[in-house]
Parts: C-alpha cells; structure tokens; sequence
C-alpha cells in the first residue's frame, strides 16, 4: 500500500483496496480448511466398523431340530414316538414325537418333530455332550424353544448349560401358554479362570411334575469377551 500526501481520495482508495485484499485473503484460507471438516465426522464411523466385525461363532449340535428321525406315522397319534434321538442322550419317558395341530393349533399340515420330555406318570430328561469345550473369556448364549401342550399340562422344567457335569447356567422361569412355545435364552460368562476350562460342553433339559415339555429346538453361540 502507498500512501499519497495531499491526496485524502487517493489514500481512500488505497485503504480500500487494501482492505478488499486482505478480506480475499481470508477467504482463501477458509476455503482451504473446509475440506477437513468434512472427513473428521467419518472417524468414528470407520472405528464403529472396526468393532462390529467380531461375530458370535455357532457352536454345532447334533440334531437340534429333532428331525433326524424321521418317523412314517401320522402326526399328532398316540404312537407316532421313538423313545431315542439321534445325538441325544435321554431318560425316561423321553421321546422323539411328530406333533400336530391337536397339541399346537400353528402347526403345518404335515406336523413338525420336538424331543417330549416326561408325561403324567413321570419326569423325563435330555442331554448332549458338545465336541466344544469351555473357554477363557468367552460368552455363552444357549437358546431353547420350549412348549406346553395343548392337550397335556405343563409342570415345569430346568435347562442348563453345563460342562464335565457341572452346570454353569441354568433357568426355569419360562412358562408359554398352552398350545405355545417361548424360547429360554441362558447366558453363562466364563471369565478369565472358568473352574470347568477345557471341559466339553453340554446342553441339559429336564420336566418337573406330572406333565410334559416340548423341546422344539436348540442353539448355542459363543463370543469371545
């Protein structure tokens, strides 16, 4: 800038054109910054990414379905059972059974299969060892579809997940309304020191009372903490 004596337009102008200047370079220097502002919110997004990678591994279960056994008779008769399942360890009065819409109104045309644990005359059971074993750290998710008859009462039941024997979570609390199923979800965290490490995995049902439980199906999920 230069100032002209004796010239008060002259030095006006000067100031002016200084000013201009100086506003287009400010200007300038916002529109360089900009571009930052708009890759900073993605940050975090990229780093949410990053953590939802890490999925539950399913564990594998012999004949969760109960379907394994297929059996020719028609559903929902009296003697349309086997007192076995494949995979399945069971006890008295427990049985691969081909249900119908005479003990859960929804069922298809051709009925679905459940492992029946019990009846009025006694308590049954089911268990499965797993080829998994127990792990530092890790989230156990066990899922089980539990049923009530229509036609038989429901009396109750413990499920548990265990390992050499030894349960490590257990629950009783479901109780579905008849001709229904509810599922029962049994979390089990194993620490950093679980006392059953390196144990097999076992999946464990059992009736209470004079009535029966419907099993219609099981899954189990683990998480590393």
């Amino acid at each position: 800038m230069t100032l002209i004596m004796g010239s008060r337009c002259n030095l006006s102008l000067s100031l002016e054109s200084h000013s201009r200047e100086r506003m287009a370079d400010v200007r300038i220097v916002f529109r360089r910054r900009k571009p930052m502002k708009t890759y900073l919110p993605l940050l975090p997004f990229v780093a949410f990414l990053g953590t939802a990678i890490a999925q539950p591994t399913v564990i594998p279960i012999v004949n969760p379905l109960f379907d394994q056994d297929q059996l020719a008779c028609t559903a929902g008769e009296l003697t349309c059972w086997v007192p076995a399942a494949t995979g399945w360890l069971v006890g008295p009065q427990t049985s691969v059974e081909k249900v119908s819409t005479a003990q859960y109104p929804s069922a298809p045309p051709g009925g679905f299969y459940v492992m029946a644990i019990g009846y009025t005359n006694t308590t049954g059971s089911m268990m499965q060892t797993l080829g998994d074993t127990v792990q530092p750290n890790t989230t156990y998710t066990l899922k089980i579809a539990l049923g009530a008859r229509a036609d038989v009462p429901f009396t109750g039941y413990v499920a548990s997940l265990m390992a050499g024997n030894v349960p490590l979570a257990s629950d009783n609390k479901v109780v579905p309304v008849g001709g229904t199923f509810k599922t029962d979800v049994i979390v089990y965290h194993s620490g950093p020191t679980p006392a059953q490490l390196g144990k097999p995995l076992q999946i464990y049902v059992k009736s209470f009372g004079t009535g029966q439980v419907s099993v219609g199906s099981v899954s189990l999920t683990a998480a590393v903490d």
